[in-house]
């Protein structure tokens, strides 16, 4: 839930100034709505953001700020940390704002997977 509260802070940091329709959302706010109501949503919640990111990249169109990130953290949460890295790093490459944290998001995911295998020995 923490990185929920952190992802959407870097959501709100990003959009700030941007107008209203600007960006495809895809639902995204109500379906983020949902899950922090009923936890058990968040099924619901990947599957939109991943079918709406395939749609926005499949038609050439930006995906908005911050979704490749929400995507992540839900796999994250999943238990599925290199597709967790594999959205920040297209979070990170799509939007210069976030550079900074999603490179530190996945260094540390990466030092942790690496702990993990060395423990593993």
């Amino acid at each position: 839930m923490h990185a929920h509260i952190l992802t959407l802070a870097l959501l709100v940091t990003l959009t700030g100034c941007a107008q209203t329709g600007l960006y495809k959302w895809g639902g995204y706010e109500q379906k983020l709505y949902a899950t922090y109501k009923d936890p058990s949503q968040v099924e619901k919640l990947r599957l939109t953001l991943e079918a709406h990111i395939a749609e926005m990249e499949g038609s050439g169109q930006k995906v908005a700020p911050g979704l490749y990130a929400e995507l992540g953290t839900i796999y994250l949460q999943a238990g599925a940390s290199d597709k967790a890295i594999a959205m920040y790093a297209k979070e990170r490459n799509a939007w210069p704002e976030s550079r900074g944290l999603m490179t530190a998001m996945i260094q540390n995911l990466e030092r942790r997977e690496k702990a993990k295998q060395e423990a593993a020995k």
